[in-house]
């Protein structure tokens, strides 16, 4: 096993950030990673939250997947933000690139999951629903909701809601039926008939956004939009992410 880490000037930025990569002992034969898993941090994270509260390294290697963390803003939502930088774009089409020109053993590699906490699984999400045909499985720790919702609901302390509003989307109306709108994923892709990835969700029974997220896997269901649901004792905590990412690795490997 090994573990890499690129600081890089990013085009789509323009300032230099960073990406955490481990890869599978299998690489040191010459061999390509058998899948590559895209990990998303969370709000307030960084790309090195992944490392340093689990043992993702560990975990990946009976799969001989590469995990790649990239990092962004901690209150983008994964958003081409109205005031800030183009972060959705940066996820979705410079990390891969960049990636696969720097590590040539990821070019061609087939199988490619994506997952993430809380902000970050919402980000997961946002990118498998809009770019299906990148992903073979998707998961959402702990960050299933209508992000509108969340943002309109005034008992939900979310610190400083109303910059991150204004920042990423400009209003709360510009967010609804857009490519950041949780709903409209949903919507978009059952009228379609969209062929979505395989669907994961993770959540702590005493997570604060757990009803947020019983509501949106119903209308998911009602959607016939197909999730894979698991819950667990646990918050909103690296308790349940970390034995959640082990859940979906294993889960998403045996759906091929």
């Amino acid at each position: 096993m090994g573990a890499l880490h690129f600081d890089f000037m990013s085009d789509k930025l323009g300032y230099q950030t960073n990406i955490y990569v481990t890869l599978p002992r299998c690489v040191e034969k010459g061999e390509a990673p058998k899948g590559i898993l895209y990990l998303l941090h969370g709000g307030g994270g960084n790309g090195l939250d992944w490392m340093r509260n689990t043992a993702i390294e560990r975990y990946a290697q009976p799969y001989d997947l590469a995990v790649i963390m990239p990092e962004v803003d901690g209150s983008c939502f994964y958003a081409d933000m109205v005031h800030g930088y183009p972060y959705f774009q940066y996820i979705t089409e410079e990390v891969p690139a960049a990636m696969e020109a720097m590590l040539p053993l990821l070019r061609g590699v087939e199988k490619r999951y994506v997952a993430g906490f809380s902000m970050g699984g919402y980000g997961a999400y946002k990118w498998a629903f809009n770019k299906p045909e990148f992903f073979t499985a998707a998961a959402n720790l702990s960050g299933l909701s209508f992000v509108v919702d969340l943002m309109a609901d005034q008992s939900h302390g979310l610190p400083g809601k109303d910059q991150v509003i204004e920042c990423n989307w400009g209003s709360l109306e510009a967010l609804k039926g857009g490519d950041s709108d949780s709903k409209e994923w949903i919507d978009k892709a059952a009228s379609e008939g969209t062929a979505l990835p395989k669907l994961f969700a993770g959540m702590g029974r005493e997570d604060f956004s757990y009803d947020y997220s019983q509501k949106y896997l119903a209308y998911a269901a009602e959607k016939g939009i197909e999730i894979h649901y698991e819950e667990m004792d646990g918050g909103h905590d690296w308790i349940v992410w970390d034995a959640m990412i082990q859940k979906f690795m294993a889960w998403a490997v045996e759906q091929g």
